[in-house]
């Protein structure tokens, strides 16, 4: 308890250094939250393709829930569970409070489910939400990447940095969709030598993912319509702001690995550590308020979050 409470105490300090540093070195203006009520559309977009993007990010964990459930999940049920998670996530200090939310929420739909099976299903929705976002900018580089480079030569090295991170997932999933067998021989091999009962857990882990693989494939392909979208939010929110300086095609190079440090268990919801990050990702653009953008993204992201307090009220009065 107390070792939590240091470590969710070390990570708000830092958030806060962070945004006060951006905001005393003038590269975090907070009066462009104000500005952004004047292109209310911008706001409209946004708020309809976070809930698109809710739904579809709920079908996707329903994919790999639906694999050991004995009853149907329905879909408004699941969204609703993702929402709340969300909200807690927000208003609760820890990475896993939502998570944690989520599990005793699912556990009404199917009691057949463990707790141990359910928080391994989030843990495999967030991979494969993460490999979809590096394939979508590793993708996007390989289209664009030409005329990026020729329209802004700082970014080759995060376009190179981009190709690796793909070609990564690329043989990752290859050797998992194609070769799992010899894997699974070789954590055996390894389970004799020593830490049989380590080894013998992660080979029950390796058999399990092996076989729901046919949704996870589905679950990757849904990842990456639900990363693009995640660009356009941002895209829509902040383009008001950048003008010509940055084109979508720039866009889809550089925010998904902005995207990809908020996954990251450093500060709560990514505060102050993405105000940073996407400050230098949008210098490489000539675009000098980055912390300012990103902290559009970060209040209307959190915003909508809160939200979740909804279906949180709606389920309680329910029951």
């Amino acid at each position: 308890m107390l070792k939590t409470f240091f470590i969710n105490t070390f990570k708000i300090s830092l958030a806060s250094a962070l945004i006060y540093w951006l905001a005393t070195s003038g590269k975090l203006d907070f009066k462009l939250i104000q500005k952004l009520l004047d292109y209310p559309l911008a706001i409209l977009t946004a708020g309809v393709i976070g809930i698109v993007n809710f739904m579809l990010a709920s079908y996707r964990w329903g994919t790999i829930l639906r694999a050991r459930s004995l009853v149907n999940l329905p879909i408004i049920g699941l969204f609703k569970i993702t929402w709340i998670g969300q909200f807690f996530s927000s208003v609760l200090p820890g990475s896993v409070s939502g998570d944690l939310v989520k599990i005793l929420y699912l556990q009404k739909f199917d009691k057949t489910f463990s707790k141990k099976f359910i928080f391994a299903s989030i843990l495999i929705d967030r991979a494969m939400g993460l490999s979809g976002l590096i394939l979508i900018v590793g993708i996007s580089s390989l289209i664009f990447g030409k005329a990026i480079e020729a329209q802004s030569p700082a970014m080759i090295p995060l376009l190179n940095f981009n190709y690796i991170l793909m070609t990564m997932v690329i043989v990752s999933f290859c050797i998992f969709f194609f070769f799992h067998e010899i894997i699974k021989k070789i954590l055996q091999k390894f389970q004799l030598l020593a830490l049989e009962n380590v080894f013998k857990k992660v080979i029950s882990l390796w058999d399990d993912l092996v076989m729901i693989k046919k949704q996870m494939l589905k679950a990757i392909i849904l990842s990456m319509i639900i990363q693009f979208m995640a660009v356009v939010i941002f895209w829509s929110l902040i383009q008001p702001f950048i003008g010509e300086k940055m084109n979508f095609s720039q866009a889809l190079a550089s925010i998904p690995i902005g995207l990809m440090t908020l996954a990251l268990p450093v500060a709560p919801s990514g505060l102050g550590v993405g105000h940073a990050i996407f400050q230098k990702l949008f210098e490489f653009s000539s675009i000098q308020n980055g912390a300012s953008l990103f902290n559009i993204y970060f209040i209307v992201t959190l915003l909508f979050n809160m939200l979740g307090v909804i279906p949180y009220l709606l389920s309680k009065s329910e029951k």
